[in-house]
């Protein structure tokens, strides 16, 4: 009796634990990506007089070094959709992944976070919000709300308004406090 006890008791405790999302990258898929990062950082700014005319969807990503309740870095997807004739800025923040301090991907954030700035002569500013969900290293779940502040420029990559980078710097405030500080960047669809 003593033994069926003590195996139902370990499934009552393994139940209490909950599982990460498994993450949606590789090592390499983050070597990639904060070097396609570097490449755009070095590109020139977009002049006023060659910026598109009405609007651009950019497709990339948001790197950055991860500190708080957590240690690592973090790599998600962004669109940003930058609207020149009306000076606006929208888009999200999606497959937010998390990898350790030696960059090996550990789990995939559940969640996305909504954008909304502006646009002025080609200097980009506006904020990255949202509610996130994981699974902290206590194997518990948690939820988070997540702002970070994007700040940045079109530049020129192959055309004229074709790319845009920045910083995108932040927190969470919740269930885990997380420090964010890193990059932005894309190219046009």
């Amino acid at each position: 009796m003593k033994s069926m006890f003590s195996g139902v008791a370990t499934l009552v405790l393994m139940g209490a634990c909950a599982a990460p999302t498994p993450p949606s990258i590789s090592q390499t898929d983050l070597n990639v990506a904060f070097a396609e990062a570097t490449r755009i950082s070095a590109l020139p700014a977009t002049s006023y007089y060659d910026l598109p005319t009405g609007s651009v969807t950019y497709d990339g990503q948001i790197g950055a070094n991860v500190t708080g309740d957590a240690q690592g870095q973090m790599l998600a997807d962004m669109t940003m959709v930058v609207r020149f004739d009306s000076n606006a800025m929208g888009g999200t923040v999606s497959n937010m992944n998390l990898m350790d301090t030696a960059g090996l991907p550990e789990q995939r954030l559940d969640g996305k976070l909504t954008i909304a700035g502006f646009e002025s002569a080609g200097t980009l500013g506006g904020v990255a919000a949202g509610q996130i969900s994981g699974v902290n290293s206590g194997g518990r779940d948690f939820d988070a709300d997540m702002v970070l502040d994007l700040s940045g420029s079109v530049v020129n990559d192959r055309w004229y308004g074709d790319a845009v980078y920045g910083s995108a710097t932040g927190a969470t405030t919740g269930d885990v406090n997380l420090g964010v500080t890193g990059v932005f960047f894309g190219t046009e669809r």
